[in-house]
């Protein structure tokens, strides 16, 4: 009964004057996408991604594509540079290897690096090999996050996945090897 009396004077009486709040003066709007959710842009010229792993009894290869956004050609002849990293950043202190490097004997990985000119619009391919084996008490090392550029004293870009919500996977286990194909068409 109380609580009813109370309502009532609170609902028949007068509002009391509030103040509006001032705008903070620094007031602006804020994106919430994140550099890893928006389109993967070409501003130095590259695009490196990566698409679908094949996986099969513990051998994989992951296939990476360049695509020339600049407005020159741009000459290829090796092997793509590449640095893995942990879900952190973490850099892996992992051997790349040109070609398969024994890992396993796949077509045209073991193949001599040809030239190859990619016009602007174009792409040139590549692969990773390697293979999920775990033989350790250690933690198995994992990439979710790669660093390639097109060859040697090229300019660093993250490897982008077609579909971000797959993201960047290299499982490699214990084994701490992963082969790198020579780019072609």
């Amino acid at each position: 009964m109380l609580l009813a009396a109370l309502v009532g004077s609170v609902a028949c009486g007068t509002r009391p004057e509030v103040a509006a709040l001032p705008e903070p003066p620094d007031a602006r709007s804020v994106s919430l996408i994140t550099p890893e959710s928006r389109e993967p842009s070409c501003d130095a010229g590259l695009l490196f991604t990566t698409g679908f792993t094949e996986a099969a009894s513990g051998l994989r290869v992951m296939d990476v594509e360049v695509v020339n956004c600049g407005t020159e050609p741009v000459h290829l002849n090796g092997y793509p540079q590449v640095r893995l990293f942990d879900e952190q950043w973490r850099q892996l202190a992992v051997e790349i290897v040109e070609g398969s490097g024994g890992i396993a004997s796949v077509e045209g990985f073991d193949d001599a690096p040809q030239p190859v000119a990619v016009r602007p619009g174009e792409r040139a391919k590549s692969a990773f090999l390697w293979r999920n084996t775990h033989t350790s008490v250690d933690p198995p090392q994992v990439g979710s996050h790669a660093d390639i550029a097109a060859g040697p004293g090229g300019a660093w870009q993250s490897l982008r996945p077609v579909s971000p919500e797959r993201g960047v996977l290299i499982d490699l286990g214990s084994t701490g090897r992963m082969g790198v194909r020579a780019w072609h068409r």
